[in-house]
């Protein structure tokens, strides 16, 4: 089978870039993680050597590229086993329902790029 790739920004930045990376450790594939910092002037030259859109998260396997969050989920979901969503439908979607719930209305907390707030001296 061919390698996985997961090209992914600072874990404690991106949680687009987490997201696909926990799902793919929870089933216990073997892939090689890329991560470019993000936020640097390099950031985007680095982004656009791997992905079409110059963001990340994006999934290498084979000749097949796929980028988002979710669709990489899907992906490896499809292609892989153990699948990541309930084999019963009616379960399946309800945890697909709460997955784009959460990717359309959480920011997860460190997504916050802490030196760039100005918060009060102690």
């Amino acid at each position: 089978m061919n390698q996985l790739t997961l090209v992914i920004g600072n874990k404690n930045y991106s949680s687009w870039s987490l997201r696909p990376w926990l799902a793919i450790k929870k089933i216990g594939l073997d892939f090689t993680e890329v991560r470019i910092p993000l936020y640097t002037p390099e950031s985007r030259q680095q982004l656009l050597q791997h992905s079409p859109v110059g963001k990340v998260p994006v999934l290498h396997h084979g000749e097949v590229t796929v980028w988002e969050s979710l669709a990489i989920c899907e992906y490896i979901a499809e292609n892989f086993e153990p699948n990541l969503w309930p084999e019963d439908k009616m379960a399946r979607a309800i945890a697909r329902s709460v997955s784009n719930e959460i990717n359309i209305k959480i920011i997860l907390m460190f997504n916050i790029k802490f030196k760039d707030l100005d918060l009060p001296k102690l």
